[in-house]
């Protein structure tokens, strides 16, 4: 076969890999002309969702060195938890009005890119339920690890995996997580 009806071929089986197997997509990387990366994009629904979950909380709660328990749907209760001694009763005020700002603040930072406190945590959680995490994380200095550092390519599988209906929300997900990245200068996914 000739490079051409090689192409043609390979493109062919990539579509026909996508319709059996619905949950392995081929994305075409969007710097390096015909290289391809396999991920799993439930999955990264999943993944995105969970990433700005847990960059919330480890925003809110800095002090905190484990988050097990904690949820953004459960967040103000986990203020109230942490700034409660657990022995006395006793409350610190003024640790709890800090997390308490931590949060609000953050929250109307979040809101310019369409982020609702009342609407997404639960939405993020669904997601997370609905589709899983990854199981593992990439290898460092694949070809995986770097599309998934590249918020165009989450685009591209948000766009070609979502349902419509969860299109706009899941964007605005990957939209305040990549905020956050930019500001506290850790990547889009870090474990």
């Amino acid at each position: 076969m000739n490079s051409k009806v090689k192409q043609i071929h390979v493109l062919n089986m990539q579509v026909y890999c996508n319709r059996i197997l619905k949950r392995i997509l081929i994305i075409p990387h969007l710097d390096v002309g015909n290289k391809v990366t396999i991920v799993y994009p439930e999955r990264l629904l999943g993944e995105i969702a969970f990433q700005l979950d847990r960059r919330i909380l480890a925003h809110v709660f800095q002090g905190q060195k484990r988050l097990y328990g904690f949820t953004l749907p459960n967040i103000q209760d986990k203020i109230i938890q942490v700034s409660t001694q657990p022995l006395t009763g006793r409350v610190d005020g003024g640790y709890r009005l800090h997390l308490s700002q931590r949060y609000a603040d953050l929250m109307d930072s979040l809101k310019q890119f369409g982020y609702s406190p009342t609407l997404h945590p639960t939405f993020g959680e669904f997601i997370i339920n609905s589709y899983g995490i990854l199981t593992e994380r990439p290898a460092s200095q694949t070809s995986q690890d770097i599309d998934l550092s590249d918020p165009d390519v989450l685009r591209q599988v948000i766009n070609s995996t979502a349902p419509e209906k969860l299109l706009k929300d899941l964007l605005i997900l990957l939209s305040c997580l990549c905020y956050m990245a930019k500001n506290d200068g850790k990547p889009l996914f870090y474990w």
